[in-house]
């Protein structure tokens, strides 16, 4: 993630739209940048807008569309590729979307196939300024792969809302010094690369599962920035089964990165426009 020119929220609960429009309206005014808010009902949409003239909320756009006619990741990733967003907002899944930290599976594959990270949010407000974490494994090239995503994205959001930011790292090897310096070099050098304060990193030393999660619930951050958990057999680390126990033990947002995510082309849609378009200016 290395620009940021236009944000998608997507609200198909009532009872969060509140904190996804706040969360997104923060980072439109942090860049300067439109948000385009998706509901699924009139109601809904009406709600939204007296929301924006209470509180001055300008710049955004609203969309009516059918979010239960296809699976909403699908909607949402065409809308992506359609409007040429850089980053989507929404609440997570399940049947009590903003009191649990428990992902459904639609969100978990929304993150592996959006072509820009997806940002997770609960009812919180954040802090000014706010607190950003990043946890990362640089063991082996898939890992440091996914870890050099998370980076760029958490350093260019932090920059721009002036956020403190955390870079969390848990070494597992406490025997082997070479391999622990390698590791220690490669994530010295990644941090450097994006311009994350060094001595904003953490690291820590154990298994991660054990070490990390309780790490976070104590530090109370505002947005977590993970890797999109991988699918298929094999995978290991912390972004495999981990990311699903730091997720839960976060209290704040959460912004999960694909591995290798970029500015990818998304190239507009000849297709009709699927909703109907207001906008508040």
């Amino acid at each position: 993630m290395d620009k940021l020119t236009s944000i998608l929220a997507v609200v198909d609960r009532p009872e969060a739209g509140g904190a996804i429009l706040e969360k997104a309206v923060i980072l439109a005014r942090r860049f300067g940048i439109p948000v385009t808010v998706i509901v699924g009902e009139s109601a809904h949409e009406r709600a939204l807008k007296s929301l924006c003239a209470r509180l001055g909320y300008e710049n955004v756009t609203f969309e009516v569309a059918d979010l239960t006619r296809r699976p909403l990741r699908e909607v949402i990733v065409d809308r992506v590729r359609e409007g040429r967003h850089d980053l989507v907002i929404k609440a997570p899944a399940g049947s009590h979307v903003m009191r649990r930290w428990t992902f459904a599976a639609n969100d978990w594959k929304l993150a592996n196939e959006s072509p820009v990270p997806v940002l997770l949010v609960r009812d919180a407000t954040w802090t000014e300024p706010p607190r950003f974490a990043a946890a990362v494994d640089v063991a082996g090239e898939e890992n440091a792969l996914i870890a050099r995503g998370i980076l760029q994205a958490a350093g260019f959001l932090a920059m721009r809302c002036r956020a403190t930011l955390d870079i969390l790292y848990c070494e597992r090897e406490q025997r082997d010094q070479l391999a622990y310096i390698r590791r220690s070099d490669k994530l010295s050098q990644l941090v450097r690369e994006f311009h994350v304060g060094k001595e904003r990193i953490q690291v820590y030393f154990g298994v991660p599962e054990k070490v990390l999660p309780p790490k976070l619930s104590a530090s109370r951050y505002d947005v977590l920035v993970l890797g999109a958990r991988r699918e298929g057999p094999g995978f290991q680390g912390v972004f495999g089964g981990m990311t699903s126990r730091l997720v839960e033990a976060t209290q704040g947002d959460v912004l999960l990165v694909r591995a290798g995510i970029s500015s990818e082309a998304r190239p507009s849609s000849d297709d009709p426009p699927f909703s109907r378009r207001a906008a508040i200016s």
